[in-house]
């Protein structure tokens, strides 16, 4: 069960960091810490949430947002529809390993641009991210 603290990394200063700022939702400090590490070694800037409202309060100025279905208090795909009510335009991946036949839809359903199954291969999660960084890019210039 999550205890609460943040991942061992410290804060990316975004002056200093290049590449897009890819928001990571998830209550499962190790998933955090290796995905974040990922993302670094790929020149992204990663920013964790590991609970809704720190997700909801982390959105702005977020190129990309991975998320968690599986967490405490609001599951990712009622969080993904809220981040789409507040506005927030830019691409979302969810990324679980929920059982369910009809959660990719769902996910979509809920405003997510794609479903990503755990486990994964790496590079398929990051083509797929850069993909739609990619194809978000003109909307994040306005």
């Amino acid at each position: 069960m999550s205890s609460g603290k943040s991942p061992p990394h410290p804060p990316q200063d975004p002056e200093t960091t290049p590449g897009p700022r890819v928001l990571l939702v998830d209550d499962d400090l190790q998933i955090c810490t290796f995905l974040a590490t990922l993302l670094e070694l790929e020149g992204m800037t990663p920013v964790v949430a590991r609970r809704p409202e720190e997700a909801l309060a982390g959105l702005e100025g977020a190129a990309a947002v991975l998320l968690d279905v599986a967490m405490p208090g609001m599951d990712g795909l009622e969080l993904c529809r809220r981040m789409r009510a507040s506005g927030y335009a830019g691409p979302v991946l969810v990324v679980s390993a929920r059982p369910g036949l009809d959660l990719p839809r769902r996910s979509i359903e809920a405003g997510a641009n794609e479903f990503i199954r755990k486990p994964f291969e790496n590079a398929d999660l990051l083509a797929r991210l850069r993909h739609h960084l990619a194809a978000s890019a003109p909307s994040r210039a306005r």
